[in-house]
């Protein structure tokens, strides 16, 4: 656009990714509002009030300055703010990724990630989610404090932050902690990465301890009342136990024979999916796939691979699968953003355009208010729809894989003469 810099026209693209993500999966909830689920809500009014609850921090804290944590109006203005303010994170860290590429390359690859329920969709479908609101205090944290490599600042610093996450949503461990690690073990390698993660790990493991020990079912009575002006609503659902949650979860994956194996597997995969396809597009994009790789290739690749495999352990205990991968590709994107040098130059893989156009299409596929359950199975809540994008990827893979065989380096016969 004419009178716009290029950094200005990919946060103005950005911006309207997001609306556009908005006006098909926005949804309206509690009072009629575009605010959060009920469930979401609750998070932010539970405290200490009865005594010491699981995830009442954020609640009394808000109580402690003299808020109204019950307010559903405070609520759905604080989580809006949040979301905005992940979505900013996503577009910063998309523009350090990838300024140093096309501008329309650049932004075709970031629409691409963007309009996706793995990203700015499900940061819409979760408003409210205590665990966006540690996901955006960590980022900036790391993005700021991290680089000091000041010990008498890290180690405070991401100690309390390892105090708040776990007492705000003890799940933030399965995000904060493997994120602070590959920091530590393959991008940055520095004592101040190791320090962070340590103090981070210190806290943090202390007090999920105690509530893996202590943690009991809790009625739905106990669940404090919202209010929107002389209205009043209460979540009707129950926070509970670890034990009853690992108990259900295992049942329904190993319980119920050979199709319980078969709907776990299409669980699994279809949590994945996008997110996994958007992680490679970016790392094929932006970083290339040689054989054998540089090392900031590998350090993206094996990167990408220790976040995602250190979900996995929670979807023993939780429901909502594709939500926890679309949280730490968000997570990725900006870890890698902060890591990778400002003078690395792109080195985009032959066949990464076929990436990025398989990435538009899948981005028109499931940005759709069909997906409205996208959080809990991933693409599996729609099969037929979850078959298509099959497709899609096969396609794409099939496209990568001949563009490399044909810009492989052909060996010329020796002329006879």
């Amino acid at each position: 656009m004419r009178g716009l810099s290029r950094q200005h026209s990919f946060w103005l693209t950005g911006a309207l990714a997001f609306y556009l993500v908005f006006l098909v999966r926005g949804e309206r909830h509690l009072f009629q509002w575009f605010g959060p689920h009920e469930y979401w809500a609750t998070h932010w009014a539970r405290d200490y009030s009865g005594g010491f609850a699981r995830r009442g921090l954020l609640g009394e804290m808000i109580s402690f300055v003299g808020a109204d944590n019950t307010s559903y109006a405070l609520i759905t203005i604080a989580s809006w703010i949040v979301a905005l303010g992940l979505a900013a994170v996503a577009i910063d860290a998309m523009w350090r990724l990838t300024r140093r590429m096309g501008q329309w390359e650049a932004i075709l690859l970031s629409i691409a990630v963007f309009v996706s329920p793995a990203t700015f969709g499900i940061l819409l479908e979760t408003l409210g989610d205590p665990l966006q609101l540690i996901l955006l205090i960590y980022l900036l944290t790391a993005r700021f404090v991290l680089p000091m490599r000041n010990l008498l600042i890290v180690a405070p610093v991401f100690a309390l932050l390892g105090l708040f996450m776990s007492l705000t949503h003890e799940a933030s461990v399965f995000f904060v902690l493997p994120a602070l690690g590959v920091q530590a073990l393959v991008l940055r390698r520095d004592l101040a990465s190791w320090t962070a993660f340590g103090a981070c790990l210190a806290t943090s493991a202390i007090i999920v301890a105690i509530l893996m020990l202590t943690n009991m079912a809790e009625a739905p009575a106990s669940n404090p009342v919202l209010h929107l002006g002389g209205a009043g609503f209460a979540y009707e659902g129950k926070f509970d136990s670890f034990d009853n949650l690992l108990s259900e979860e295992l049942t329904r994956m190993f319980g119920s024979g050979f199709y319980g194996l078969y709907e776990t597997a299409a669980r699994v995969g279809g949590a994945m999916m996008v997110p996994v396809f958007l992680g490679l597009m970016v790392i094929a994009s932006r970083y290339g796939a040689n054989i054998p790789p540089t090392s900031i290739q590998a350090r993206a690749a094996i990167s990408f691979a220790l976040v995602m495999l250190a979900v996995f352990p929670l979807m023993l205990i939780a429901h909502d699968w594709a939500r926890f991968f679309a949280y730490i590709l968000l997570v990725y994107l900006a870890t890698m953003a902060d890591t990778t040098p400002d003078d690395d130059e792109c080195k985009s893989m032959p066949g990464s355009a076929g990436f990025v156009a398989g990435g538009i299409l899948l981005a028109g596929l499931t940005t759709t208010d069909k997906l409205d359950q996208y959080r809990m199975d991933g693409l599996w809540w729609q099969p037929r729809l979850m078959l298509t994008c099959l497709v899609v990827f096969a396609l794409t893979a099939l496209f990568v894989m001949l563009s490399r065989s044909n810009s492989a380096p052909q060996s010329v016969p020796d002329s006879e003469h």
